[in-house]
């Protein structure tokens, strides 16, 4: 007879979660009912610990069953269609951090990209706070607007503080400025 290895805490509670926290043969959850792990495969017939062999249970049910297997492949396949949806939720969210990832660099660059005409401007970069209200034109206004609201303010203005602080006040104006304009040229 095969020996019974003690299943973990953290893969029982993955079974678990992997099964919405229900007996997979009656339906009935916790808090209603104790649950358990069952082995799809009976350890007295060669079944392990791996979480493909493993299914919720209620105490009933998996008392019940005892050692024999099931006779229908219902549980392991709902398992095998719970486990390829994990597993495209594990991609998209792989693919979400990437781009997140992708926006963050194109965000960087073109903040580096804004700061070096400052610099070529003032001979001054920007501070880590001026870099991340720069972000904020940019998402706010767009990168192109920003870069060229950065030229205006720093070409008009001479103090570098005080030019900085015009930035957002000349993008704003100059939306609204076009703003203006796209009206008078629809309404004529």
């Amino acid at each position: 007879m095969a020996k019974r290895k003690p299943i973990s805490k953290s893969t029982r509670f993955e079974v678990f979660k992997r099964d919405g926290f229900k007996c997979q043969y009656c339906g009935r959850s916790a808090p209603d009912v104790i649950l358990e792990i069952d082995h799809i495969v009976p350890v007295s017939k060669g079944g392990g610990n791996e979480i493909l062999n493993l299914v919720t249970s209620c105490v009933d049910c998996n008392r019940g069953k005892r050692d024999k297997p099931l006779s229908d492949t219902s549980v392991i396949d709902r398992q095998k269609k719970q486990l390829e949806e994990m597993n495209a939720m594990r991609e998209q969210t792989e693919m979400l951090i990437a781009w997140k990832q992708e926006l963050m660099n194109l965000e960087n660059s073109q903040v580096d990209a804004i700061e070096s005409r400052i610099v070529d401007l003032t001979g001054h970069g920007l501070s880590n706070d001026g870099r991340i209200l720069m972000k904020q034109y940019i998402r706010r206004f767009g990168f192109s607007e920003a870069y060229e609201a950065t030229v205006i303010a720093f070409e008009t203005y001479v103090d570098f503080n005080y030019a900085f602080q015009k930035i957002g006040g000349i993008c704003y104006n100059r939306k609204k400025q076009r703003e203006v304009q796209d009206n008078a040229k629809q309404n004529t």
